[in-house]
């Protein structure tokens, strides 16, 4: 009894929502060595389709990943940091060694139980960390169903919430 217990108290763990936004600094050093860029990523606010969305980037020496997990308790749900009218809104940061960066590949992966899914999407966003400087990004926006990732000038929208959420970073 009490293994199925600790495993139905893993499994609620293992399923929970993660934000991006977790890992974002509460404040940069502009004398600081390296940089940051901070930016969005924003989900029709369908259900969604997948249970991970894997967001690759490339840099000098550094190959890395954002990874957002929607809600999987009961049923699969956005947990964003923020709604925008039809989006499911998630922040993010990337800190870096200064030079260019460039997000590839998106992996979508679809747990069904006995069959697993992994899927993925050509991304073609290049951006620059500069030393000492946060910079905004912008919003990458993704429509799983209309097969669209573009990236969208959200300044008036991130801006302030970025603001809100993280007022000892001084955004460019």
């Amino acid at each position: 009894m009490k293994k199925i217990l600790l495993l139905t108290v893993f499994a609620l763990f293992l399923s929970c929502a993660t934000q991006p936004s977790q890992n974002i600094p509460q404040s940069f050093s502009a004398k600081s060595n390296e940089g940051m860029i901070i930016g969005s990523i924003a989900f029709e606010n369908e259900k969604p389709i997948f249970n991970s969305y894997t967001f690759l980037y490339y840099g000098p020496a550094k190959k890395n990943y954002i990874s957002i997990h929607p809600e999987q308790t009961l049923k699969m749900k956005f947990k964003p940091d923020f709604f925008d009218s039809n989006k499911a809104v998630y922040l993010f940061s990337i800190s870096g060694i200064p030079g260019n960066y460039e997000f590839t590949i998106l992996k979508f992966f679809e747990n069904g139980g006995f069959v697993t899914y992994n899927l993925t999407a050509p991304i073609n966003v290049n951006f620059e960390i500069e030393k000492g400087k946060v910079k905004y990004l912008g919003e990458i926006y993704v429509n799983y169903n209309q097969q669209i990732i573009q990236l969208n000038d959200q300044k008036e929208r991130d801006l302030p919430k970025i603001n809100e959420m993280f007022p000892y970073l001084k955004v460019e």
